[in-house]
This record gives structure tokens, sequence and C-alpha cells, in this order.
């Protein structure tokens, strides 16, 4: 699949177009035209457009997700975004007391 066919993809995913897209952001829709035939947005647009999208630089080009994030963590920010607001804070709280009590007793050892 190409950029611009993933583009379109992702747009028609999140409700839009990529001209409606283009144009929300002040970016000239002229270029589409090459990217069609192959060619790439420069860096500045490519992340403006991830943003405007909520997705990543990396899916848009290569159609998969990069990281160096675990599963384990990917599994922590997933709880973490399901988890309601006011939860959010306390969260974090017994994350910090928790680590904090691994590392006294790693130490202790």
């Amino acid at each position: 699949m190409t950029f611009y066919e993933r583009l379109r993809l992702i747009c028609k995913e999140k409700g839009t177009t990529v001209t409606n897209m283009l144009s929300k952001l002040g970016i000239a829709t002229g270029s589409t035209g090459n990217w069609k035939r192959g060619s790439l947005p420069n860096g500045d647009i490519l992340i403006k457009i991830a943003d405007y999208l909520n997705t990543s630089v990396d899916y848009i080009l290569l159609g998969e997700y990069r990281s160096d994030i675990t599963n384990d963590e990917k599994k922590l920010v997933e709880l973490y975004r399901i988890t309601p607001e006011r939860a959010k804070y306390k969260v974090i709280c017994d994350m910090e007391r928790i680590v904090q009590e691994e590392i006294q007793k790693f130490s202790a050892e």
C-alpha cells in the first residue's frame, strides 16, 4: 500500500477526507498529486498530519507502529487510558509507591 492509499484509508476511518484534513491544517492540497505518484511530504507536514489524525508517522508511512515499548508497557498504557479520570491520579500514586517499595526491597538484599 502506498503512502497516499494509507493516508486516504486513515482519513476515511477518522470520518474525513485527505482534502478536508489538509484544508483544516492549512496545507496546500496541490501536493496530493505528487503523493498519488509515490512522493512523500516533508517531515513537518507528516508530523502535522499524524497529530491531526491521532496516529504516528510510522503508521502513516509503514502501516505499522514501531516502538521500543514492551508488551507489558503497552498493557500499562492501555489500562491507564481506560481508567476513569477521577482515578488516574490514584493509579500514578499507587504505582510510584509500589516502585519505591520494590526498589527498597531490592537494595536491602
